[in-house]
This record gives structure tokens, C-alpha cells and sequence, in this order.
């Protein structure tokens, strides 16, 4: 249904500290990019969308709390990422990596870095479906986005 998406997305960032350059923008890009194109539906919820989704990470524990239109309250989600933890820590030195090398490195060895980098990214947006595919139907680009969202709120 095309009403399933994410519609607007507001980040519950409690972590006060300034987020780095790169981080900044991965976190802006994949807000742009899921707002262009997503796709959200709740299951076993006769509510559907456009929803605004308000993103937050509080020690440990990511909780996706879901406005209709009229910004009225319409479902929460929480749920534990320890599952998601190691992976957040390899992408993020492998992102560190990938930026050191586009300042010093060569071709190969950035494309090799991003190779992997890309691999962690995929698998961790994998792993986030499984975490959210007990209450949400996403798809593969939604998740991707979602997990870049999600590790500008963990690191």
C-alpha cells in the first residue's frame, strides 16, 4: 500500500555530544534517502501510514515511536540491540578507515576498504530486520537506511 511509509523522521538524539562530520552526514543522507523512498507497515495493525517516525537509542534499547498525520500517537516499539553492538563497532572503523584513505590512500586500497565496509553495512541491515521483522514489514533499502540511522545514534 503506498500510504505504508515513513513520512518524516525526528531523531530522540539524547546524546548530547557533537556528532563527527562524516557521522553528521551519513545521518542526513539516510533520513533524506528513506524519506524519498521507503517502505513501513506495521503488522497486525489495521493503522497504516504515512507515519513520523521518531527514532531514539537509550542504553541499549531502540524505541521506534510511530504519529499518524495528525501527529497522534498511533504504536511504540522497543527492543534490546546487543545484537547490533559488535556490528556498530566494526562499521564505524571501517568507515574511520575508508575516510582516513580517501585523504591519504590510493584507488585500490580505498575500494578495498569500501568493499568491506559495504559487506558490514549489509550484514547489520540484515540483523536490524530480524530485530523489527516481529512487528514491522521493511524492505531491504529501508532497513539499510534505518541501520545507518541507528549507528549515528549508538556511536
Amino acid at each position: 500500500m503506498e500510504n505504508n511509509k515513513i513520512s518524516k523522521i525526528e531523531i530522540g538524539d539524547t546524546n548530547k555530544n557533537k556528532l563527527n562530520e562524516f557521522v553528521s552526514y551519513e545521518r542526513e543522507a539516510a533520513i533524506y534517502d528513506l524519506i524519498a523512498e521507503n517502505s513501513f507497515e506495521i503488522i497486525n495493525n489495521k493503522i497504516s501510514g504515512p507515519f513520523i517516525m521518531n527514532i531514539s537509542l537509550e542504553e541499549g534499547i531502540l524505541t521506534i515511536k510511530l504519529k499518524n498525520k495528525d501527529n497522534e500517537s498511533v504504536y511504540q516499539f522497543n527492543s534490546s540491540i546487543s545484537k547490533l553492538k559488535k556490528i556498530f563497532k566494526d562499521y564505524h572503523n571501517a568507515c574511520s578507515n575508508y575516510y582516513e584513505s580517501i585523504k591519504n590512500g590510493s584507488v585500490e586500497k580505498i575500494e578495498g576498504i569500501e568493499k568491506v565496509r559495504r559487506k558490514i553495512h549489509d550484514d547489520g541491515a540484515k540483523d536490524l530486520s530480524s530485530i523489527l521483522n516481529k512487528d514491522f514489514i521493511i524492505d531491504e533499502n529501508t532497513s539499510r537506511r534505518l541501520f545507518t540511522l541507528m549507528y549515528s545514534l549508538y556511536i
